[in-house]
């Protein structure tokens, strides 16, 4: 994909969340570190973006470019080794699958969606129990529920891929905080996450949703309750 087609992509996103009330463009301009103007002009298309802005914006979207980039595109066009493929397919399923079972059968997975190997590689564990042999990554489709508190950072309907070979509390990147499933009494929580004495406090995006306490059972230890680190979040526009 061209860098035109996909800054084009870009500022469809940006325009479709504008529309849904999930965002604004004074507050994105604002959490990007841009000038409200620069935002403008680029979603006006009087101005391109810089691949420097253009990760900005990505990242403040806690989007990836596969994520505006058509699959089906990637895949056809993508040179692929004999006997080798660039992607790799991640099972959907459903929280409590994701929380407890370390691999999945066929009758577990309600679908499959191929990401770049490239991709995955790229991003770095911590895990803080032994889950070596757990399948890594796992996506898990979000209701309106359990997309609530992290609203509009993460709308409902989302897929979130979750790593879960990184259940640690340990930063990814400095002085941001990380998003992660947590499963509590059969529910799967979204938020960022913090331990208070014997319990695990999870805190909404979202003002207006309260923040949860989970209980850490005697001999368990708060890793237990993370099923994952949030590593990148798609939706269709």
């Amino acid at each position: 994909m061209r860098l035109q087609d996909l800054q084009d992509k870009l500022r469809a996103h940006i325009r479709a969340r504008i529309d849904r009330g999930e965002l604004t463009g004074t507050g994105l301009s604002r959490e990007a570190g841009f000038q409200q103007g620069h935002l403008s002009n680029f979603l006006n298309a009087r101005r391109g973006l810089s691949l420097e802005s253009m990760d900005r914006l990505l990242e403040t979207l806690n989007i990836g470019v596969l994520d505006l980039a058509d699959l089906k595109d990637i895949e056809r066009r993508a040179p692929h080794p004999a006997g080798a493929s660039g992607f790799e397919s991640v099972a959907v399923v459903s929280g409590e699958q994701a929380a407890r079972l370390p691999r999945f059968t066929p009758e577990q997975v309600r679908e499959s969606r191929n990401f770049s190997k490239s991709f995955l590689r790229k991003l770095k564990p911590n895990d803080a129990s032994n889950r070596s042999e757990w399948l890594r990554f796992v996506l898990l489709q979000l209701d309106a529920k359990a997309a609530g508190g992290m609203f509009p950072h993460i709308p409902a309907g989302a897929t979130l891929l979750v790593d879960r070979h990184y259940n640690s509390l340990q930063p990814y990147r400095r002085l941001q905080p990380n998003i992660y499933a947590v499963h509590a009494e059969a529910r799967c929580l979204i938020g960022y996450v913090s331990v208070s004495g014997d319990h695990l406090v999870l805190r909404p995006r979202n003002p207006q949703h309260s923040v949860e306490l989970v209980r850490i059972d005697r001999g368990r230890s708060y890793h237990d309750y993370i099923v994952g680190r949030v590593c990148h979040v798609g939706f269709e526009v």
